[in-house]
């Protein structure tokens, strides 16, 4: 599998276990992804290797939410005098060097808000 369509797979849902999971972040290189779901009334972030991931998504092929490379989330990043930045609930974050910096403090930020809403305002600095 390519890595084009495997980063195809990030913002992706699937069920686990009578839980919703959101796929967050797809790491190529180690042919693993970082998953999303509540465990024991907890956000959790798993580690799962792609070939499940796969699966998972195959059996509940039509669930679909926007996702870290819709065109939703390209606008939330932008370019400013100063820097690249992304928009958050809270105002505009960074500034960054480049948009691929500020697109990857967007996904830091997105992650720290599923593990804990608190954490997302220290990991977007």
């Amino acid at each position: 599998m390519q890595a084009t369509n495997i980063k195809r797979f990030e913002g992706r849902l699937f069920a686990e276990e009578g839980r919703l999971c959101l796929i967050v972040e797809v790491k190529d290189e180690e042919r693993i992804a970082r998953v999303s779901c509540c465990i024991d009334g907890k956000r959790t972030i798993l580690e799962m290797p792609i070939s499940e991931i796969s699966k998972r998504l195959s059996a509940g092929s039509d669930l679909v939410l926007d996702n870290l490379n819709s065109e939703q989330a390209s606008k939330r990043v932008m370019q400013k005098k100063d820097g690249w930045y992304f928009s958050a609930r809270e105002g505009l974050k960074g500034p960054f060097e480049t948009a691929e910096a500020a697109q990857e403090g967007l996904q830091t930020y997105v992650i720290a808000a599923q593990s804990s809403p608190g954490d997302a305002a220290a990991a977007a600095g």
